[in-house]
């Protein structure tokens, strides 16, 4: 048995419904349950497995293709160029896509002595995307947490300080979801 399929079986053992995933980049791979399994997974992993290192927390919106009404577009982008911008593309859905109202969260953990990865993904419905934080297991957890929260509107019960990291403070919304559609600001051309 593998390094990484025994962390799956670890995994796996603790947590009865949760099932090995296809695999991110070859890496073992976990999909959750339910959002009240990934306190149990992510501290298995820390305090039993050595994978001390929270390397990244981030989401896919799994809506469908992306709403061109979320990108600001200008006329012509290239003051210098006397040709008519290109029409806007209209967004089309990729053949095969499973797309479907949920945010896909993904957490990769890393052990950092043995040179292991393990990756934790979770299905939430959008409008309820909540799951508990990770702030109180992995101090790195705080700022990924909430750029999950400012650009997917992802809600982590229990951070400390859930507030924007990287959009001001006038933009409205979250700018990755799929649905996102972006307001006029003093920021925008006429």
């Amino acid at each position: 048995m593998s390094a990484g399929s025994d962390v799956v079986a670890r995994l796996l053992k603790a947590l009865p419904k949760a099932a090995a995933a296809t695999p991110v980049k070859d890496y073992p791979t976990v999909r959750l349950a339910a959002p009240t399994d990934l306190l149990l997974a992510a501290r298995l992993l820390k305090d039993e497995l050595g994978f001390t290192y929270l390397e990244m927390v981030t989401a896919v919106d799994w809506l469908g293709p992306t709403s061109m009404s979320g990108f600001v577009c200008r006329s012509n982008p290239n003051p210098l160029s006397r040709k008519p911008a290109a029409p806007p593309l209209a967004p089309v859905p990729g053949p095969g896509v499973n797309y479907r109202p949920v945010l896909d969260l993904l957490w990769s953990f890393g052990n950092l002595g043995e040179n292991g990865k393990v990756f934790l993904r979770l299905e939430v419905p959008r409008d309820r995307a909540e799951v508990p934080s990770l702030t109180g297991l992995f101090a790195a957890a705080d700022w990924q947490e909430r750029e999950a929260f400012d650009l997917f509107g992802v809600r982590f019960a229990g951070h400390p300080n859930l507030i924007k990291i990287l959009t001001p403070d006038f933009l409205k919304g979250h700018p990755l979801r799929k649905d996102y559609v972006h307001a006029k600001d003093q920021y925008d051309e006429e």
